[in-house]
């Protein structure tokens, strides 16, 4: 953590300015240390922050502890090649759904920006997409870890700063970020709309949001999705990793058969539209998650389905639940419904 962040950082519980005590240094980089909410110069009270390999931590003891968290941490410890593996084919696929499409749209949106925040940034990789495509300071934010510490090694722009912190109390002044990006993780907080409010605080009136949640699937594919849940999600990461390597198989088998088939009527009392499927797909959105991609290796197959179905909180919305949450205070600027989930880039009027 370069010195100069710390204007920029505040005390998650109270907001007010932290103290910094360095223990050791690389230059003006703060590789060992803490932080002390000022007014409480004791590192082991409340209030007071470790920083370790250059990275802040601000996650409470408790939040650490919550089976969601534990989840993602085993995750990142396991497979540390996962963004190498996906950088490309999510890259795209964001600049599609927020409604970018190509890089240099996302940089002309950039352009103005001097602070953008990545929430529940993983190991990086949008992050570095932000930094690439823009002059701002981009905050990558998460609870693990794990994760921050390959993000730390990764990603070499020294535009961006890895913070561990929990979105639902973030260590930032309120109205600071002219964007924020939160993709493909408030469904897996505790309470999502609350999650959302407070990312809001933290945008500046005129800032943009862009947010993704998972969308509620066809009835058979929300009992299995639920019931395998509830049968994996407290297994330690080896055994529920073990289990998923069936569901992996099937979607691999499945993929193989490079077949089709025609839905000839809607099945309203199941969810199911009508059309032309290949046979994957169709038992993967209609029936369970059984994720393939050939691009991918097996391990990097079964990791996207245990993060699916290991978690304890994974919360699915119908597109009006999810739009509902920018009646009021915002300007819609870009939506996107696909099977997966839903997407919005909103405006904070």
């Amino acid at each position: 953590m370069h010195t100069s962040v710390l204007e920029h950082i505040r005390c998650p519980q109270t907001l007010g300015p932290l103290d910094l005590k360095v223990t050791r240094a690389e230059g003006d980089e703060v590789v060992e240390g803490h932080l002390t909410a000022r007014g409480n110069g004791s590192q082991s009270a409340a209030g007071a922050y470790p920083i370790h390999n250059g990275i802040p931590g601000f996650v409470r003891d408790e939040v650490l502890a919550t089976q969601t968290v534990r989840s993602f941490a085993q995750k990142w410890s396991k497979h540390v090649y996962y963004r190498e593996h996906t950088s490309k084919f999510y890259t795209q696929w964001y600049l599609e759904r927020y409604g970018f499409n190509t890089p240099e749209a996302l940089a002309a949106f950039l352009r103005p920006c001097r602070f953008v925040l990545d929430a529940g940034t993983g190991m990086g990789r949008d992050a570095a997409l932000f930094a690439a495509q823009s002059t701002a300071t981009v905050f990558g934010v998460d609870t693990s870890r794990e994760a921050l510490e390959v993000a730390r090694q990764s990603v070499n722009d020294p535009r961006v700063v890895f913070v561990q912190a929990d979105i639902n109390q973030l260590p930032f002044p309120d109205g600071f970020f002219d964007f924020i990006s939160c993709d493909q993780v408030i469904h897996h907080t505790a309470g999502p709309r609350a999650a959302f409010d407070g990312l809001a605080r933290k945008l500046k009136s005129g800032g943009q949001i862009c947010c993704y949640v998972y969308k509620k699937k066809a009835v058979l594919r929300e009992f299995a999705d639920d019931y395998v849940r509830e049968k994996i999600s407290k297994l330690p990461i080896d055994q529920a990793m073990a289990i998923c390597e069936g569901i992996t198989r099937l979607g691999k088998a499945l993929a193989g058969l490079k077949a089709e088939l025609v839905v000839e009527d809607d099945i309203p009392v199941l969810g199911i539209r009508s059309g032309r499927y290949d046979v994957q797909r169709f038992f993967h959105f209609n029936v369970m998650k059984c994720f393939w991609n050939d691009d991918f290796d097996f391990f990097t197959n079964n990791i996207i389905n245990f993060d699916w179905y290991h978690p304890e909180y994974c919360f699915r919305y119908e597109p009006d639940e999810f739009r509902a949450w920018f009646e009021g205070g915002w300007k819609i600027r870009s939506w996107d419904v696909q099977d997966a989930g839903i997407s919005c880039r909103a405006e904070k009027t």
